[in-house]
């Protein structure tokens, strides 16, 4: 490897083996009682909002046991439509918010310091009565909110996930807003930040299984290209991509 290579690495390294002693030598935004950043990002005035269930009576309820036995990686899927209440499922298993108050979030996923760092954003591909379309998830009121639905969409989800869609049901794309966990933590956010995108990566794996779908996680995606597809940028990012589909 070369010179670069290996300082690059040693860098990397640095930021999953941080030292928690040097958060009692600074002062965090949060300590300076700096305006605190917004807890969820809503939707785009005036685009199109799906309301999505709370019940699901056609999903049929694995043990935990049979779930985690059966998780496996799932590259290639079945030419079948999943039903948006399977969608509904995967989101409400994967990215609901429980409850919150100032601060604080309760989701049925681990987050820093209960700091909700993480949006969802999905691409539905073949969803029975749905468009192709990307969305957003709003996570503190259950909606999906229409961002694009362009003709040549797929081809663009494609490029940006690097020639990986092969015929998905759905993507999941998982982002960080890292200030709010860095409004609280300062510099140790970064590793917490990963660690909350795998806990959503393997929760939503998890759900899938019930649902007779297999999922892959990916990180070989295209980050200029999946950023510029959800309109972000420097302030929030893709940390996290899955496609999932039908066994």
């Amino acid at each position: 490897m070369s010179d670069y290579v290996k300082k690059e690495i040693k860098n990397n390294r640095k930021a999953i083996k941080e030292d928690w002693r040097e958060l009692n030598d600074i002062k965090t935004d949060r300590q300076l009682s700096k305006e605190r950043p917004i807890m969820f990002k809503q939707a785009i005035e005036g685009s199109k909002i799906i309301d999505l269930t709370k019940e699901f009576p056609n999903i049929i309820q694995k043990s935990f046991t049979e779930v985690v036995k059966s998780r496996r990686s799932l590259r290639r899927y079945q030419d079948q439509k999943l039903t948006l209440e399977e969608v509904t499922y995967l989101l409400w298993e994967t990215s609901r918010v429980d409850g919150f108050k100032p601060g604080v979030t309760f989701r049925t996923i681990p987050t820093a310091g209960a700091t909700n760092s993480m949006e969802t954003y999905i691409y539905l591909n073949h969803v029975k009565g749905l468009n192709k379309g990307l969305y957003h998830y709003i996570q503190d009121k259950h909606q999906l909110s229409l961002i694009d639905e362009s003709h040549d969409l797929e081809d663009r989800v494609n490029e940006a996930l690097n020639g990986q869609l092969r015929g998905a049901a759905v993507v999941f794309f998982f982002t960080a807003t890292p200030y709010r966990t860095e409004y609280k933590y300062a510099h140790m956010s970064h590793k917490m930040i990963a660690i909350e995108a795998g806990h959503a990566g393997q929760t939503l794996s998890l759900a899938a299984e019930v649902i007779d779908c297999g999922a892959v996680a990916l990180c070989a995606y295209v980050q200029e290209y999946c950023d510029q597809l959800l309109g972000i940028g420097d302030e929030e990012f893709v940390t996290y991509a899955l496609t999932l589909g039908k066994r």
